[in-house]
């Protein structure tokens, strides 16, 4: 078991105040993540300190951007500036900034272009809160145990696999972002099942992974407003198995690539008529059905956010639940996830793996092998 430690804000680390801020972020009901990585072209520009998600009504998502400074001189006018640019880059409804400094003017800066801040006032109370205090790991520590289970980039390279995941919040809330949770989710579920990992490092993952899955899910239901229930299982199957572009898009490809197969090969129309019926086999393959029929109607109940929340609230806790002691909606979207790749899904909900044993090891079959997430592809 892991155990967080609890520290003040007071002389302390930017981190400890982004950790208290996340706990008063959670307890608000919002969906959270610290330390977000914003990249283009592969390369890295800036982190998003914490990133907000809220499903305040039926018909409206909001996402909002939090830039945390804890210094003697936050130069607190500056990051409502930088904050501002980056909400609107990123195209997200709001953006906050939490800073030490208390200066009225702040406030009244921020409250003219639309910024929340949160100062030096609130922060002073914040350290005093009850509600700002944690049994979770810390981001540095969950990242730590993720280094460590997967042996670094040697083993799979799970910290930057988890920070990649979290970097899709920001440019891929889509089809084809969910796809690639889908992919880290059934890699890591298949680790997780193998054999103990250290810190139980892999289930850890998968509830993260399924997280930031049901965000994404939520967010992709604004598009199904006015469609009733077989629409929206339509709408929702043909995404998670042809992805953004949709099933036109996927049925052009196959044919661009038969004929180019074609005239690599000189066999003409037979050539063309196997190859088409081949990738559309492979489409066919994708369990897709599945998701969709799940997800019209759980995003239709508009719990998908809650269930969301308990995934990234047990992710990090000092010691996970096994699928099976989740609650009900929980146990529900494990077992559909099961049941998308082709697992048992009894097998999912009652395995008694556990990472408490020796790092890495199974008490019958010895080192556990790892995978990059992702080398495993949703069947």
């Amino acid at each position: 078991m892991v155990s967080a430690p609890k520290a003040g804000v007071s002389g302390g680390k930017g981190y400890e105040l982004e950790e208290r801020l996340r706990a008063y972020f959670l307890s608000l009901g919002y969906y959270v993540l610290r330390g977000v990585k914003f990249t283009y072209n592969r390369f890295d520009v800036t982190d998003v300190d914490l990133w907000l998600y809220l499903r305040p009504t039926p018909i409206s998502r909001e996402r909002c951007n939090v830039d945390v400074k804890n210094k003697k001189t936050p130069q607190a006018l500056e990051r409502i500036f930088w904050a501002k640019g980056i909400q609107r880059v990123l195209g997200l409804e709001r953006c906050v900034v939490a800073t030490t400094d208390a200066r009225p003017d702040v406030s009244a800066f921020g409250l003219a272009h639309e910024v929340t801040v949160l100062d030096g006032t609130f922060i002073s109370r914040l350290e005093r809160s009850a509600r700002s205090e944690s049994d979770r790991l810390t981001e540095e520590q969950f990242v730590e145990l993720l280094d460590r289970a997967s042996l670094g980039k040697v083993g799979g390279d799970w910290k930057g696999g988890y920070e990649r995941s979290k970097a899709r919040v920001l440019s891929s809330l889509d089809f084809d972002g969910a796809n690639l949770w889908l992919r880290e989710i059934g890699s890591l579920l298949d680790v997780h099942l193998s054999g103990p990992v250290e810190g139980d490092a892999a289930l850890r993952l998968v509830y993260a992974n399924a997280g930031m899955l049901l965000v994404a899910v939520d967010f992709l239901m604004q598009g199904c407003l006015s469609m009733d229930a077989e629409q929206r299982r339509l709408y929702l199957t043909d995404g998670f198995r042809y992805g953004n572009n949709g099933k036109t898009s996927a049925e052009g490809i196959v044919r661009v690539a038969s004929r180019l197969v074609s005239a690599a090969t000189g066999q003409g129309a037979a050539t063309m008529d196997v190859v088409q019926r081949e990738l559309q086999q492979q489409f066919s393959g994708v369990r897709a059905e599945v998701l969709g029929e799940f997800f019209a109607k759980a995003g239709a109940q508009g719990t998908i956010i809650e269930v969301a929340r308990e995934f990234e609230a047990i992710a990090y806790s000092a010691q996970p639940p096994l699928p099976g002691e989740l609650s009900t909606p929980a146990q529900a979207v494990m077992g559909t996830l099961s049941d998308h790749f082709g697992r048992d899904r009894k097998s999912v909900l009652t395995a008694r793996v556990s990472g408490s044993k020796a790092k890495g090891e199974s008490a019958a079959e010895g080192p556990v092998a790892r995978t990059k997430p992702g080398d495993v592809a949703a069947s």
